[in-house]
């Protein structure tokens, strides 16, 4: 997997109720853009752990349907 068919995006979390003052985000999503498989993982507090969980997410899919990096 090379990480120029990868696009990364960091996703803002607003909790219910407005209170938005101290707000991390630390949601990610992953794309694998040439196959358009895609994961989002807010599971974990740290952004990192998160980012770790969502490229595996993508890798297992990827060895699902046999891609090959030619």
């Amino acid at each position: 997997m090379k990480l120029e068919d990868l696009e990364i995006e960091v996703e803002p979390r607003i909790p219910k109720g407005g209170q938005t003052v101290g707000i991390i985000s630390t949601g990610v999503k992953v794309t694998h853009i040439p196959t358009g498989i895609c994961a989002f993982c807010e599971v974990e507090r740290s952004q990192m752990k998160n980012k770790n969980i969502a490229l595996a997410m993508v890798e297992y899919g990827l060895a699902e349907i046999g891609w090959r990096n030619l």
